[in-house]
């Protein structure tokens, strides 16, 4: 009986670790975009994909939408086709899925 409450109590504190860091995990994407729009609408691109770089470390996948987007948008203001081109290859999965992402890459491939 022991055995069987110690076994629940440890699945329950798991569950709990798990539900906290994926909460801070979208607590933060949710804070990234909002940055990243911040410096977007000041006009200050670059700094906006810096930020972006310093959090993607090859973890775009959890990256939010609206921070694709963002992310996105300060390529086509700077003209990095490179920087552009890349993201969308890492992200062509969820094109399809979210037409605000595909209207941005088709903004951002008309500025070439």
């Amino acid at each position: 009986m022991n055995l069987m409450l110690n076994k629940s109590l440890n699945y329950c504190l798991l569950s709990l670790i798990v539900s906290v860091k994926r909460s801070i995990s979208i607590r933060s994407n949710f804070d990234l975009g909002n940055q990243m729009k911040l410096l977007n609408d000041k006009k200050e691109f670059k700094r906006a994909l810096e930020l972006f770089d310093k959090y993607n470390e090859n973890n775009i996948e959890t990256f939010s939408n609206f921070t694709i987007i963002q992310a996105i948008k300060a390529c086509t203001q700077i003209g990095d086709l490179q920087r552009g081109s890349t993201i969308h290859y890492l992200i062509s999965s969820r094109v399809k899925n979210d037409p605000r992402i595909l209207g941005s890459l088709i903004q951002f491939y008309n500025t070439f």
